[in-house]
């Protein structure tokens, strides 16, 4: 008996020492991981930048070689990329992007840390930005081997049944005159697939599989997760042309001091126009009325 509880006081400690081994090399991946990064955006040509990206994301896979950075909290890493893990830890997103020299387009990378059960080991599922090529965005369905890239700050998981899809929000700088907000879907699909757009937003008789803002480089827009009321929304600004002249383009669209929200109903976003954080109503609502004041902050 006194042997076998030797063993395993044996094994605990040799367990808790391989575990702190990997939490130094972790962080000694973290240290190189952010120089690398800085070096990556002050790069001067984009040559330059894809070239020491392929030495960033080679030392990224190495930190995630580890067990132990699902949970490692990638303190100084997450103040220069996205390192998200989804609230009910199903996976974690390590995602970054690279800003084209003149023309501020933007190159987006996603490695996809997620947790086999049946091999019981984590996986690495790496997302192809193809956003270049994209045509009808807001309609077409994407899967790992061509994503319609963002740099993502918000996972919202949204369960029915027994399956549960995952709601991202995302940013990306598209260009010199604007920038966007993306509204995003995606879904696992076995050990090593993803899918990106599934069809849950709602606008009276239109659905789309995801939801993409443009708006002027000039302004700035905010897309936020809120519970309100035990009731799921995603509140976003209500965009309007700088001037009339301006109608029908989108990098000259701004907030207009209004906002218009998603609520999640039986597992899809429906639409509500004109909406008021405080009351949780909008004026698709019979017994809306009209706010003194915005009550929402603006990001």
């Amino acid at each position: 008996m006194k042997i076998f509880l030797f063993i395993g006081i044996l094994l605990s400690f040799t367990s808790s020492a391989l575990a702190q081994s990997a939490i130094e090399n972790i962080k000694s991946f973290e240290d190189s991981l952010v120089t690398s990064l800085e070096q990556i955006r002050t790069a001067e040509t984009l040559k330059e930048k894809f070239v020491l990206n392929i030495r960033f994301e080679n030392t990224l896979r190495k930190a995630l070689r580890y067990d132990e950075a699902f949970t490692y909290k990638f303190d100084d890493l997450s103040k220069v990329m996205s390192t998200k893990t989804s609230p009910d830890n199903a996976f974690r997103i390590f995602n970054w992007n690279i800003e084209v020299p003149g023309i501020q387009e933007h190159y987006f990378f996603c490695l996809v840390m997620k947790y086999d059960s049946r091999k019981g080991e984590y996986v690495i599922i790496e997302l192809f930005d193809k956003s270049k090529y994209a045509t009808r965005v807001e309609y077409t369905l994407y899967n790992e081997k061509k994503w319609f890239g963002a740099l993502y700050y918000e996972i919202i998981p949204v369960k029915k049944g027994l399956n549960t899809t995952y709601t991202l929000l995302g940013w990306d700088g598209n260009n010199r005159m604007s920038n966007k907000k993306i509204i995003e879907t995606m879904a696992f699909q076995g050990r090593d697939k993803i899918k990106f757009g599934l069809p849950i937003f709602k606008q009276d008789e239109d659905t789309k599989r995801r939801v993409v803002f443009q708006y002027s480089k000039k302004a700035t827009i905010s897309v936020k997760y809120k519970l309100i009321k035990r009731k799921e929304y995603i509140i976003f600004d209500h965009l309007s042309p700088m001037s009339g002249q301006l109608v029908g383009i989108p990098d000259y669209l701004v907030p207009d001091l209004s906002f218009d929200a998603f609520v999640l109903e039986s597992g899809k976003w429906k639409y509500l126009k004109d909406f008021d954080a405080r009351t949780g109503k909008s004026r698709n609502d019979k017994i809306f009325t009209q706010p003194k004041e915005t009550s929402f902050p603006n990001n």
